[in-house]
């Protein structure tokens, strides 16, 4: 079996390439920022971390990184070595980011919309897809890893789903996909009673959205390819210039020389919840009966 490292391919906004994750983007305005990020950092007395601490945790993760590409390489030199190479395609990618000491943090939060935690590896390598070492800047969401995955197999969606199939794109870097993506996350206060209880080390995490629920509200951020909308369902919105504010810190929300941008993506917002909720199932009810009653005489004619 190889053990040749299979090398992932990460964007540098990712990986934060002087490790200075923390330190080199530390709290935006206090006004501005979701109030998670202030209960974190208390919670857990992060503004006492140094930043030799701060180096040692984007270290430590850097470490899992490569530790996991390593296992990877394991798997697609099986692979190879079993001769299947030529009819296999493999799939990677994650479920969440990771704040690195991003605005003053660790971890992730069930309702953080930052770059640094939506914006996930994905990587698509094996037969027929062309040439290797390709990227691609395209907006995608992680919904398009279903209809991708179908379309490879030839197979047929069995439900209705808002995915699009990445194949073209995989062909064709260049290729038209979206304008805008999408996340959300969160919980009303009422799922309060169903939200995790933890033991060490997420203890305190955990505490946090049981003492105050709208910590955890539900959230909904819309990206294009220069500002991030976020609408929050317990707080103020915010607005984001990510091409003057790469790490999402400057909350611009409810200033005028923006309500334009701001009105057209909380109306995109609105607009991609409606169209994305309650759907007719793609199979007939089965409690449905069926109904062939004969239609009723045409009248007479005088």
């Amino acid at each position: 079996m190889s053990t040749r490292p299979n090398f992932l391919i990460l964007m540098p906004d990712q990986l934060r390439a002087d490790a200075l994750g923390a330190f080199g983007n530390p709290p935006g305005d206090p006004s501005g920022e979701p109030r998670y990020l202030r209960a974190v950092r208390e919670a857990h007395g992060l503004d006492k971390v140094t930043p030799e601490q701060w180096r040692e945790v984007v270290a430590t993760y850097y470490g899992m990184v490569s530790r996991l590409d390593d296992q990877i390489g394991r798997i697609t030199g099986a692979v190879e070595q079993a001769g299947a190479d030529d009819n296999t395609v493999t799939l990677f990618f994650a479920d969440h980011g990771e704040y690195l000491g991003d605005h003053g943090v660790i971890e992730k939060w069930p309702s953080a919309m930052h770059d640094c935690v939506t914006r996930d590896p994905l990587i698509i390598s094996g037969a027929g897809l062309g040439e290797g070492g390709q990227e691609c800047d395209a907006m995608v969401e992680m919904v398009d890893v279903l209809p991708t995955v179908l379309d490879l197999a030839g197979v047929p969606a069995p439900h209705r789903h808002f995915g699009r199939s990445l194949l073209p794109l995989l062909r064709d870097p260049a290729a038209p996909h979206r304008e805008l993506a999408y996340t959300q996350g969160g919980f009303t206060i009422e799922e309060e009673p169903q939200m995790e209880h933890a033991d060490f080390p997420y203890d305190l995490k955990a505490a946090l959205q049981h003492q105050d629920p709208t910590l955890v509200g539900k959230a909904v951020a819309v990206r294009d390819r220069e500002w991030t909308y976020v609408w929050r369902l317990y707080e103020q919105p915010e607005l984001y210039h990510r091409a003057v504010d790469s790490h999402e810190r400057t909350n611009l929300a409810g200033r005028p020389d923006h309500a334009e941008v701001e009105r057209r993506l909380h109306d995109a917002v609105l607009r991609w919840l409606v169209e994305t909720s309650d759907i007719i199932p793609a199979d007939p009810a089965p409690r449905r009966p069926d109904v062939a009653l004969p239609a009723p005489a045409a009248p007479a004619q005088s």
